[in-house]
């Protein structure tokens, strides 16, 4: 994955930490009954819990991965390490600011507005300074890996995904009564949805796995990511100028927005066959268990993409979008951020605690540091409430949806106190932390030595 004596990030497992935190925080409203398919997805409490979700897991996970993978994908150290705590602390802050707004909103609070614009200024801050030094990190080493224009796409998509979001925020405190501007919020909000989800956290995840995963099994590079990447910037601009027809033909911008949905199977399908491909030429024949993990949520994300598009070809009924963004986000990109996890922490905390003994006395296996079969079980319970709450929601069920989304609450902090404990080292053997030994901080990285 990475040398041993390459730097670490070490504000990477704070990242981490915080994303964790806030996808069980939305996983336990949802089995609190906070939502339930048959309520609106549009109410306040339920985009509190969306954006727990997008803000707080996803773009959390993937920006704390980004900052410990960037130098990885190019061989080159990032512009600066100084923004990332704060970058971090200002995220969280604009969130949970960006929570409160949503809670006065529902409550009829006239705060409401200015909580809003509050909390879209400090994520804008946040989100676009660390999101500038992970380009620029990018784009100065993008000769050096196919993975890095994938990467890059989807940092794009993110600065349209906040740049809606403040429109947003903008239009709800009262800033703007514009009627223009109005109309153009309410038909934004699936583009907001997509350059979030398929464009930002898709593109970064496909693009940072381009590298991973023929390292994890061993096998030859993928080979097809300059037609990933064609196809890829098609897609997006379509959808770009989807979104900017709206403003003044509604009913063109809609049939390019569906274009483009179409045109955003082509990435995914040649992704899953690449890997497929690298998959076969493996030579690490005994799949590890982020690798076989994953493999559930290549399946759902090759299921999920075409049941949109045929979802929107025959404009199906609201829960079945719902039950099939749930699939997107928790079968795929939950899913595969969750496998990957119990690979990425065990690996940066082996090189940190026993780099350092490397060939002065005996160290453990990897594999040593988790309790591979228990996260294998919370794992497959995952999968499993996942699709059982997609399908409640398919189906109108709020006690059905209500049971699923408490198992699924109750695998991912299952899942979480493994990987606490793999921080810990709970999992190692006592003589193997005798001194000299560091023990590694739960959320941070011991300061490189100069």
């Amino acid at each position: 994955m990475m040398p041993v004596g390459a730097t670490l990030s070490r504000w990477t497992m704070s990242y981490f930490g915080a994303a964790l935190f806030f996808l069980l925080l939305a996983e336990g409203l949802l089995a609190a009954g906070a939502w339930a398919p048959s309520s609106n997805v549009a109410e306040p409490h339920a985009l509190i819990i969306v954006h727990c979700i997008t803000i707080g897991w996803l773009g959390l996970l993937m920006i704390g991965a980004l900052l410990q993978f960037t130098p990885v994908l190019t061989g080159l150290s990032l512009p600066t390490g100084r923004l990332d705590l704060p970058c971090l602390a200002g995220s969280v802050a604009g969130l949970g600011l960006l929570l409160l707004g949503f809670h006065l909103i529902d409550a009829g609070s006239g705060a409401a507005g200015p909580v809003m614009v509050a909390a879209s200024s400090v994520l804008l801050a946040s989100l676009l300074s660390i999101g500038f030094v992970l380009s620029l990190g990018l784009w100065r080493g993008r000769a050096a890996h196919a993975a890095s224009p994938l990467v890059m796409i989807g940092m794009a998509c993110l600065a349209v995904t906040l740049a809606l979001g403040a429109l947003f925020a903008v239009t709800v405190s009262g800033l703007t009564e514009a009627t223009g501007i109005i109309a153009f919020d309410t038909n934004a909000v699936p583009f907001h949805a997509s350059f979030g989800l398929a464009g930002w956290m898709s593109f970064a995840a496909i693009g940072v796995s381009y590298k991973l995963l023929p390292m994890f099994l061993l096998s030859d590079d993928m080979k097809r990511s300059p037609f990933i990447r064609a196809t890829g910037l098609l897609a997006t601009g379509t959808l770009a100028v989807a979104m900017v027809s709206t403003i003044f033909a509604p009913v063109l911008g809609h049939r390019l927005f569906l274009f483009g949905s179409l045109l955003f199977q082509l990435p995914v399908a040649v992704y899953l066959a690449d890997l497929f491909s690298t998959y076969r030429a493996r030579r690490r024949k005994s799949l590890e268990l982020n690798m076989a993990g994953s493999l559930p949520a290549f399946v759902l994300l090759g299921l999920s993409v075409p049941m949109l598009a045929i979802a929107l070809a025959s404009d199906a009924a609201p829960e079945v979008f719902t039950a099939i963004g749930y699939l997107f986000v928790f079968g795929w990109l939950t899913g595969f951020g969750l496998s990957q996890l119990l690979k990425i922490v065990p690996f940066l905390t082996w090189i940190e605690a026993f780099g350092p003994l490397l060939g002065r006395r005996p160290t453990p296996r990897l594999a040593e540091l988790i309790n591979g079969r228990r996260a294998t079980a919370w794992l497959c319970i995952f999968y499993l409430a996942v699709i059982a709450a997609a399908a409640a929601i398919a189906l109108g069920s709020d006690a059905a949806f209500h049971l699923a989304a408490i198992a699924q609450t109750f695998s991912t902090a299952a899942l979480a106190i493994e990987l606490a404990l793999t921080r810990t080292l709970a999992n190692v053997d006592p003589a193997a932390k005798s001194a000299p030994f560091q023990p590694p901080a739960l959320f941070t990285a011991a300061k490189p030595q100069r």
